[in-house]
């Protein structure tokens, strides 16, 4: 054997049970520290263990607060110089204790009264979820002050969960421990750490600890602060700052959040780091600067505000000189597929044309804004705002869909102040979207505004005779931006509306019957005519009759063993209203009502005023449910309902084939409605099944069908099986509205699991299968421990259909992966909250405190 070799032998042997006998050495100093501590195993625990509170040696009401009790075995007493005790001296105020083997007592020498306290040998300082051990000790009796060297501590993260009194065999909450060469608490809820560490681990295996040269844990604020802090993992340095500031609880404080790192691939790499300003008790901040690679600096500003009126949420995001921005403009611009005529294309060219001008001329200062307000000024005035801008078409792909969608690229624009009485209610509003045109997604038609819509609704009922009299008036002025690439100019003007009726309700134990007569009156003054050959002027009105009867049944029954109260419920709902040509007033803010079962009961079958359907007809519906009588939980509830004409329907939405419900419908003269079907069965308290169902008794096919499966015994568990189905639910660009290939059929699978002791899974799988594309897929793990956790998401969303490319799909890619140290803060690339509240019924367990 050669001498390197020798060498290299010799030295593993002798390191080798040098080794073995650190981890030895290691693991029994763990042992005492945790013993110290007041550590319980108890495999049983979330966190193998919890800490055991012993009761003080000799306690004090809660209410002698200012008295302090001290007991020894023995020592020499002076009144008006040192004392010296010794034995088991404590030092005891309400609800908090200190211990040790000796103590001086200090007095003034003047008055004699007790000034201070110097505590030698095994000093332990006890109050309630805390425990402070040390070498030697200091109370003041003026200051209450205390401070301790050569200490290990522990104590409670969580002040809102704390306790006036120390409870025998209490564990504590989430609790950071650590050593430190001097403590002190000059405020009860304040403790100062030098050369200290900390961590929420259990301390017979830490797997993270921060060493600062000074850590401040301050409880009354609920946050702390370190300076020259390391990170440690299994040892491990992996992270340094000068300084830290981290919430130890969930109270506002004034500081920097743990930052975000990542990359995606509309940002690219990033680095995003929030600063939180608590301006206030009623008002606060969000400042987020964040460098994003492929596009530039993001600064991002949320203002939230409480008041006496009013409460609200500011939300603004700029992003100046976007080079990602100006790369898409430079390349779209010589791009042959928005320049040059695409007979495959199924956008006009004209719309492409214009979206490409938009595009050119939109500003690379990205800017979003967002507003939402809600004011009550007295018990009758209140008002709302919902004010959401996007700079240019693109923002809402680029930085996701952060603003107040009202439907795909329509973003809201309102504000509506409120007054109510005891029969009168009036709404003052102002209305617009702001329509983004995407020239890479099916074209978005421009929505009317109403600027402004009032409305004055009255109602008085038991009056003579018990007649109810009401009434409704609205006045509404349209206008409308034109599309781009659609010279047409749509109507505009005002219209006046008012609808006065009589009821007379009668109600019984078990019966109801309530006639009704109404008159609407529609006034339409219009501007702007000529290309759509609309009258500038219309004139509109309707007599309304209705009657709704219904039956209230109940009987107790017994199933498998328990006692149930089941209803039965039938309804019978008649309506007349007689023929008016309404061809030839705009649609401003009207559309078809999708048909479910409470709908059978609506006079109306359009949204809005622009149509009001005739009728002669009956609506039919039963519904009948299991109550349970112990609990009075609803476990089944199944109804079914049919409408039944007596004559055709002869108001239609559109006089053509530009929308389904027009006078070549062969629907509109069935004799029958869609019949109509509701069920919520909860199985057990863990299962439960819920669908809607839509079938159509003259062409024996399903018309809109939901089916929803759910298992979830608890939040750590959950499973949701999905299907969707809607005839003409899902229209492409230049597609006829009755192809098939418009049927939309869906299904969504989605689960969270544990797999192995502390890792779940959660997945999310959404298929659109009549045009055969990917809906959604979200895809993570997370492994989370009772100090630490990590989740890794992704994902990946349907964004829509690029009509300039055969209608490709076009998708949004996202991955996450972050940290949480609990009793520290979160670590890691943005927030997967998004993608997750996909998940109906998913409550996120990550980083959550004990």
């Amino acid at each position: 054997m050669s001498a390197r070799k020798k060498i290299v032998l010799a030295y593993i042997l002798c390191i080798t049970p040098l080794t073995a006998l650190y981890a030895a050495v290691s693991t029994l100093a763990r042992q005492t520290t945790a013993q110290q501590l007041g550590w319980v195993v108890d495999s049983a625990a979330f966190c193998g263990g919890y800490y055991m509170e012993e009761p003080l040696a000799y306690s004090l009401p809660i209410e002698k607060n200012n008295t302090v009790a001290i007991t020894s075995g023995g020592g020499l007493l002076s009144q008006r110089s040192t004392s010296i005790l010794e034995g088991k001296v404590t030092v005891t105020r309400s609800g908090q204790q200190m211990t040790a083997n000796k103590a001086f007592l200090y007095r003034d020498p003047v008055t004699g009264k007790l000034t201070a306290i110097d505590m030698i040998g095994n000093v332990h300082l006890r109050e309630a979820k805390s425990l402070v051990v040390g070498k030697k000790g200091r109370y003041n009796f003026d200051t209450k002050s205390k401070s301790l060297i050569d200490i290990l501590y522990r104590t409670s993260v969580d002040a809102n969960k704390s306790a006036m009194q120390v409870q025998e065999g209490a564990p504590a909450y989430l609790t950071a421990w650590g050593r430190a060469y001097e403590f002190s608490q000059t405020d009860p809820k304040v403790y100062e750490l030098s050369r200290a560490s900390y961590s929420t681990c259990p301390p017979i295996n830490p797997t993270w600890r921060v060493k600062a040269s000074h850590i401040v844990l301050d409880k009354n604020s609920g946050r702390g602060y370190a300076t020259h802090a390391r990170l440690l993992v299994k040892d491990i340095p992996v992270l340094y700052f000068p300084y830290i500031n981290f919430s130890i609880d969930r109270q506002r404080k004034t500081g920097f959040l743990w930052p975000t790192v990542g990359g995606s691939n509309k940002w690219g790499p990033y680095f995003r780091t929030p600063f939180y300003w608590n301006m206030a008790p009623n008002y606060d901040m969000t400042i987020t600067p964040g460098l994003l690679t492929k596009r530039g600096v993001l600064l991002s500003d949320e203002f939230r505000y409480l008041t006496s009126t009013s409460e609200g949420d500011i939300t603004f995001n700029i992003l100046p000189n976007d080079r990602a921005f100006r790369k898409f403009q430079q390349n779209s611009a010589t791009n042959s597929l928005y320049t040059m005529p695409d007979p495959n294309s199924t956008q006009p060219f004209d719309v492409t044309q214009a979206e490409l001008n938009r595009l050119l001329n939109s500003s690379d200062t990205r800017i979003g804004l967002s507003w939402l307000n809600d004011s009550r000024f007295n018990n009758h005035w209140s008002s709302h705002i919902d004010f959401n801008y996007a700079s240019d078409d693109y923002y809402l792909r680029d930085f996701g869909r952060t603003l107040n969608e009202i439907s795909t690229n329509q973003l809201l624009q309102e504000g509506d102040l409120y007054y109510k009485s005891q029969n009168w209610n009036f709404t003052g509003r102002l209305q617009t979207y702001q329509t983004l045109h995407p020239i890479n997604e099916s074209p978005v038609l421009n929505q009317y505004r109403r600027f402004p819509q009032l409305i004055l609704n009255g109602d008085y009922p038991d009056q003579a005779f018990g007649l109810e009299y009401f009434i409704g008036n609205e006045v509404t002025h349209f206008s409308v931006l034109n599309t781009p690439g659609t010279p047409a100019n749509l109507p505009i003007g005002n219209r006046l509306h008012t609808q006065p009726g009589v009821s007379l309700p009668l109600y019984w134990s078990s019966f109801y019957v309530n006639p009704r007569i109404q008159l609407a009156l529609t006034d339409y003054n219009l501007y702007q005519t000529a290309d759509t050959h609309t009258p500038t002027s219309k004139h509109r009105a309707l007599p309304i009759a209705d009657v709704a009867s219904g039956l209230a049944l109940d009987r107790d029954i017994s199933l498998f063993g328990h006692a149930f109260q089941q209803t039965l419920e039938p309804q019978v709902y008649y309506t007349f209203i007689p023929y008016r040509n309404q061809a030839s007033i705009p649609m401003f803010d009207t559309t078809v009502n999708t048909l479910t079962y409470d709908q059978l009961f609506n006079y109306n079958r359009f949204t809005g005023i622009d149509r009001i359907g005739d009728a002669n007809q009956i609506g039919l519906g039963i519904t009948t449910r299991l109550i349970d009588q112990e609990s009075g939980f609803e476990k089944v509830r199944l109804g079914v309902g049919d409408i039944i004409y007596f004559a055709q329907r002869k108001v239609t939405l559109c006089n053509d084939h530009s929308c389904n419900d027009n006078p070549f419908n062969p629907s509109n003269q069935y004799s029958l409605s869609p019949l109509s079907g509701v069920l919520n069965y909860h199985i057990n308290p863990y299962w439960s099944f819920n669908t809607n169902i839509i079938w159509n008794p003259i062409s024996k096919q399903l018309d809109n069908s939901t089916l929803a499966f759910q298992y979830q015994p608890d939040d750590l568990h959950l499973v949701n099986l999905i299907y969707t189905y809607a005839r003409n639910g899902d229209i492409l660009s230049g597609v006829q509205t009755n192809d098939a290939i418009n049927n939309l059929k869906v299904t969504d699978v989605s689960a969270v699991w544990p797999v192995y002791n502390n890792v779940s899974a959660i997945g999310r799988w959404s298929q659109n299968w009549n045009h055969e594309h990917l809906q959604n897929l979200l895809y993570g793990l997370q492994y989370d421990t009772c100090c630490w956790a990590v989740r890794l998401v992704g994902g990946r969303a349907f964004t829509g259909f690029d009509p300039n490319n055969n209608n490709r799909p076009t998708y949004n890619s996202e991955f996450y992966i972050q940290f949480s140290l609990k009793g520290l803060g979160d670590i890691g690339s943005g927030n997967p909250g998004g993608l997750l509240s996909g998940i109906p019924g998913y409550k996120t367990q990550f980083g959550q405190e004990i």
